[in-house]
């Protein structure tokens, strides 16, 4: 007796497709009928489509199953097995990184769009950049010129950040490339040609991303003018979560403003 495909596929729940795809590998050999030139398919075929089911559920590549229909040793099926295992393992530890990762940046965009025109006074983190710095429109190219060496992997810990000096006339807008200092895989990075940014009291928001600084900028200065804080002068802003209008990368940015102090009233400073 002999069963059409689709027969085979509704009682294994397997796509005719993928049942005639096992079929053009040489895994399973219907007979043609003459007649009407169907496939027509054995128990036999079945037999072997149900394992190749199994081995395909354990993630078995298809080059493996066809070690072992071609008649792999049994002893030899081990290790496949112990192949499998491994790469599992593996899998696991891969996927666990990405989760861990997800996890904080999850927690940070979370955050990101929390502090969106909201105020708060806090820490700094520490982060380090190369002394010096470049042009706005060129900053990135520079650097790169001028070697580069960031992991891919350190990317996860890389900010495009800037800085600017509201005490004078001109804000001196600089760009430039930070890593966070507390990341221990940023330390390669690391020489003696570096600088650490860091406040321990500072305001800080988060904003969109302008081409026009004071946008960014303004109504935090506003904000400490209103409640009787005193700034060093130096803003800075480090990317946070990216975002595409229209093909045009975007960004959120965490703007912070380091305190000197807060006048408490007239003529006297905490």
């Amino acid at each position: 007796m002999y069963l059409t495909v689709g027969e085979i596929s509704k009682a294994l729940g397997m796509s005719s497709e993928m049942i005639r795809f096992y079929m053009r590998e040489g895994l399973i050999k219907p007979r043609q009928n003459r007649e009407n030139n169907y496939w027509e398919y054995s128990s036999d075929d079945v037999m072997l489509l149900s394992d190749i089911l199994f081995y395909r559920n354990l993630d078995l590549s298809l080059s493996d199953i066809k070690r072992i229909f071609g008649g792999l040793e049994l002893e030899k099926i081990g290790e496949i097995i112990e192949e499998k295992k491994m790469d599992a393992i593996r899998n696991i530890e891969k996927y666990t990184k990405i989760l861990e990762k997800n996890q904080f940046w999850g927690e940070w965009y979370y955050e990101e769009l929390e502090l969106l025109n909201e105020f708060r006074i806090g820490r700094m983190p520490p982060e380090i950049r190369k002394d010096g710095f470049y042009d706005e429109s060129d900053h990135i190219a520079h650097y790169i010129k001028n070697g580069l060496n960031i992991g891919k992997d350190d990317w996860m810990i890389a900010s495009f950040s800037f800085c600017c000096n509201i005490g004078g006339e001109d804000l001196n807008f600089r760009r430039y490339l930070s890593l966070s200092k507390t990341a221990a895989n940023a330390a390669r990075n690391t020489d003696n040609d570096v600088i650490e940014e860091s406040a321990e009291r500072c305001i800080y928001t988060e904003v969109h991303y302008s081409d026009d600084v004071h946008e960014m900028i303004d109504p935090l200065v506003a904000y400490a003018e209103e409640n009787g804080y005193r700034l060093s002068g130096e803003i800075y802003g480090r990317e946070n979560t990216n975002y595409y209008v229209d093909g045009k990368r975007m960004a959120l940015y965490r703007i912070y403003a380091p305190i000197v102090a807060q006048v408490r009233s007239a003529g006297t400073e905490e």
